[in-house]
């Protein structure tokens, strides 16, 4: 990509980020710790894919300068029984983002593009819990959680947006409020050399914007992927033979929706978008 600009638009800033942490064990089996991050990411060119020479470019930073920086602070709980039947980690914590970036819907000649803008400020906040139990031999469950209340503070409205900004208290692209994980593998022995293993996960996300523009056609339905194998293993040669299903429900979904170039909405769905099966030969050496 090239980027036209005159010699007075160049930029030059200086920016600090680091990370301050504290951590306090709690017997031999557990430990709590405190983290505070300060980001930091500088101002750069609004560019777009068929910018010309004749096109104004302007720097991100208004007056005064606005790169995107960030707080970030993170408490949290990590640990095990002392027979590892059971291990956790929990963790709460908030970001601050001030002279956010984010790429935002303009219209040049007809045709839609994403500039990147300093959107003003957002948060990002919440809990996240992983948990693996082993309750007997050859059984593994492993869940995990995150809550993530992520949402634009105070949104700075670009010249000449052609749609709302009135979008204060909204989601921020691309972060649903609930995910959850699930996976339960069951392996037991079929020979002093082979072992047979059954596996299973799910995994949920609840509904996601993908626009910063709140437009209602970006916005993926909440939805939940299902998914199963069975293995022949063998552990002394380090092969394995995994047939597998993946999208047992065959629900569909996509991993990012935009706005076209002129009209619409497309859509991008990954490969498991739609039920498939297949096979797995593993071997490691």
């Amino acid at each position: 990509m090239r980027a036209y600009h005159n010699a007075s638009d160049g930029l030059d800033r200086r920016g600090d980020s680091y990370r301050l942490g504290l951590q306090y064990d709690i017997g031999d089996h557990a430990q709590t710790y405190f983290t505070y991050s300060r980001g930091y990411k500088g101002p750069a060119y609004n560019v777009y894919f068929n910018m010309r020479s004749l096109n104004a470019t302007t720097p991100l930073d208004e007056v005064p300068p606005s790169p995107e920086t960030s707080n970030s602070y993170e408490v949290g709980l990590k640990g095990s029984t002392a027979d590892r039947a059971l291990s956790y980690s929990l963790a709460a914590f908030t970001t601050n983002f001030d002279g956010y970036q984010a790429s935002f819907n303009d219209v040049v000649a007809g045709a839609q593009v994403s500039r990147l803008i300093n959107a003003g400020s957002v948060r990002s906040r919440g809990a996240e819990a992983d948990v693996t139990l082993r309750p007997t031999k050859g059984l593994t469950l492993d869940i995990s959680a995150a809550y993530t209340d992520a949402t634009v503070r105070n949104f700075l409205c670009p010249p000449g947006a052609p749609t709302s900004c009135n979008i204060d208290g909204q989601p921020l692209p691309y972060a649903p409020k609930i995910k959850l994980y699930e996976n339960a593998a069951y392996r037991f022995g079929l020979s002093d050399s082979l072992a047979l293993e059954l596996q299973s996960d799910v995994t949920f996300s609840s509904k996601v914007q993908y626009a910063l523009a709140q437009t209602p056609s970006t916005v993926q339905p909440a939805y939940a992927i299902w998914n199963a194998s069975l293995a022949l293993l063998s552990d002394r040669s380090g092969w394995q033979l995994r047939a597998y299903v993946k999208n047992l429900t065959n629900t569909s979904y996509s991993s990012f929706l935009t706005a076209g170039t002129f009209a619409g909405t497309v859509r991008f769905v990954p490969r498991d978008d739609q039920r498939y099966a297949g096979l797995l030969l593993r071997k490691d050496f």
